[in-house]
């Protein structure tokens, strides 16, 4: 995603493209690329013309249809990010990557602790402080690398060796 575009990136886990799911399939024109990673994750990256009008119904319907949590971030101006995680153990949470100034000093732990929550249903282990730094840090370049950074510390794995390609129409 380019720096101060906005955007959306879908992160979920399943054998299938996300877009060919259901609840995603409205949003496959705004589609402007992907990545797999190991374990059947992926991260689908939606252009700024994609208008997620619901955010949490939208995570709790992918949370519901690949039977494992979802997490979405949002790419907003001044080089701040939201990235918000559903599960259904751990259930939503919503953290401004960097935490804005005036945020109150416990938001970053809290929101460490449910993004925790959120690693633990999707069966990885993390560790709470690293998270509640990331969310406290300006970012470095750009709100994207940042929410990198995040996803990589919640325990998701690298990138796959082949990327799946979006299956043709099917009939």
């Amino acid at each position: 995603m380019r720096d101060g575009a906005g955007g959306y990136l879908v992160v979920g886990r399943n054998d299938r493209p996300l877009p060919e799911l259901y609840v995603l399939r409205p949003f496959l024109p705004a589609v402007a690329g992907h990545r797999a990673l190991g374990d059947g994750w992926q991260i689908w990256e939606l252009g700024a013309d994609a208008a997620v009008a619901d955010s949490v119904a939208l995570l709790v319907d992918i949370a519901a249809a690949t039977r494992a949590p979802a997490l979405l971030g949002s790419f907003l101006s001044a080089g701040r990010a939201a990235v918000e995680g559903f599960s259904g153990a751990g259930g939503y949470w919503r953290a401004l990557v960097p935490a804005g100034p005036g945020a109150a000093p416990c938001a970053a732990e809290e929101m460490a602790g449910r993004a925790g929550l959120w690693a633990a249903a999707a069966r990885r282990a993390v560790a709470g402080r690293p998270i509640a730094d990331c969310l406290r840090t300006p970012p470095r370049t750009r709100a994207d690398g940042v929410v990198e950074d995040l996803l990589s510390l919640l325990g998701l794995p690298g990138p796959a060796e082949a990327v799946p390609e979006p299956a043709a129409e099917r009939r």
